[in-house]
């Protein structure tokens, strides 16, 4: 069928398509943003376990990846048995976790619930002998008033308050209580559903991946799908490479605050330990959230303690920032600190923890992408692709086409004179 558009307004008719098209979807998007919103939520709701499950399969496929390389360099040597070699190297790397987790919950477990007892026992002791400076305080609000010489409890108004505070607190812990059943028994069945879905992702992840080229090469053109099998096998080395690397250098670090904290006889150094290794995934904000509530615990027990592990937290961070994790992490980010902040926000802002974790990596990919496009563009224009270029543009740039306008120029008159 000829089409009735004119050859040259195709071009022109196809860009106002595409801008009326944007246009549209955008004004649905302002419009209906909290209901496209709570759909996508509940979206990801409904995915989650399968979502657990990537998540779970792409953590532990370099431990299956090394587990099969060493496994045909020794066990099958001889003969090659690929498919008994990658369920066996996935079940491995499943009980190495399992492993991990119940360590932690054996080990590490009892002593933090030991040292937050212990806080709270010094927290009741710090109370009791602090009786006078918590009078004066409740006298300043109005709880406490003096009459004569004696001390007595403006009953009244302590009443009130302890029955709004209690009718609050009843409703909260009734409400709390029904939360955490049903959050638990909703992320145990996601959790178990996700190491299912981990576990056949692993075992069959060459047979997904075929089918998924397939289905790219079915729909799109060879060279778009040419050109998504390269950006998807960037982004895996993207992710895989911060993720592994971020958690490899939170142990590290985590690790090392405990050692020194045992060196230098500073309290607490387990409980606090842990929480300045896990703070310590999230990029740039992390160590600041960790370090505060474990200041603050330490300028209840001992001042002096919590002077020490600040200055010792500051000098950590810093050889965790400029010399561990450049070295662990590589150019994987390849991003400033300026956008590093930008993208934490942002990605916290929408997705709570999960974008803080994965905000680095999902902007360093599109940083990626939108340089590749920009330089591309700048190689067809004949221009520079070197940022330095263009600090003294549009001069330089003038200065640096005007041998070749000059010369294209004489060639032309050249031409003429021939002519």
């Amino acid at each position: 069928m000829k089409s009735w558009i004119p050859e040259e307004l195709r071009g022109k008719t196809r860009a106002a398509i595409t801008v009326l098209c944007v246009g549209v979807l955008l004004t649905m998007l302002l419009l209906y943003f909290e209901k496209i919103w709570a759909a996508i939520f509940s979206i990801i709701d409904v995915l989650m376990p399968f979502l657990i499950g990537f998540a779970l399969a792409f953590l532990l496929l370099p431990v299956v990846n090394k587990l099969e390389w060493f496994f045909n360099r020794t066990l099958f040597r001889k003969k090659a048995h690929p498919r008994l070699n990658r369920a066996l190297s996935t079940s491995i790397a499943f009980l190495l976790l399992l492993a991990l987790l119940a360590g932690f919950f054996a080990i590490l477990l009892p002593q933090l619930i030991t040292s937050v007892k212990s806080i709270l026992q010094y927290i009741a002791n710090f109370i009791t002998s602090n009786e006078k400076s918590i009078e004066q305080l409740l006298l300043k609000f109005e709880f406490l008033s003096i009459e004569g010489e004696q001390l007595v409890i403006a009953w009244e108004k302590v009443v009130s308050e302890l029955m709004n505070y209690t009718s609050l607190l009843v409703n909260n812990v009734m409400a709390i209580a029904g939360g955490i059943s049903s959050g638990v028994y909703a992320v145990v069945l996601h959790v178990l559903v996700g190491l299912i879905a981990a576990f056949y992702l692993l075992l069959d992840k060459e047979t997904f991946c075929a089918q998924m080229k397939k289905l790219c090469y079915s729909l799109f053109k060879r060279s778009t799908c040419e050109t998504l099998i390269y950006w998807t096998r960037r982004a895996h080395k993207v992710f895989a490479g911060f993720i592994t690397g971020k958690i490899l250098d939170s142990m590290i670090i985590g690790v090392v605050c405990y050692v020194c904290m045992l060196i230098f006889r500073i309290e607490y150094p387990l409980l606090i330990s842990v929480v300045v290794g896990l703070t310590n995934i999230i990029p740039f904000f992390g160590p600041f959230i960790g370090a505060v509530p474990c200041i603050l615990i330490l300028l209840l027990v001992n001042p002096l303690s919590a002077l020490w592990f600040a200055i010792f937290i500051i000098i950590l961070q810093q050889i965790d920032g400029n010399v561990l994790g450049p070295f662990i992490l590589g150019d994987y980010v390849g991003v400033s600190a300026f956008w590093v902040m930008i993208s934490i926000v942002i990605g916290a802002g929408l997705f709570g923890f999960a974008g803080m974790l994965l905000g680095v990596p999902v902007f360093a990919l599109l940083y990626a992408i939108v340089r590749a496009v920009s330089e591309n563009r700048l190689r067809e224009k004949g221009l520079p692709t070197e940022s330095g270029a263009y600090v003294r543009a549009p001069e330089k740039l003038r200065e640096d086409r005007a041998p070749e306008t000059s010369d294209s120029e004489a060639g032309q008159a050249e031409k003429e004179e021939g002519r």
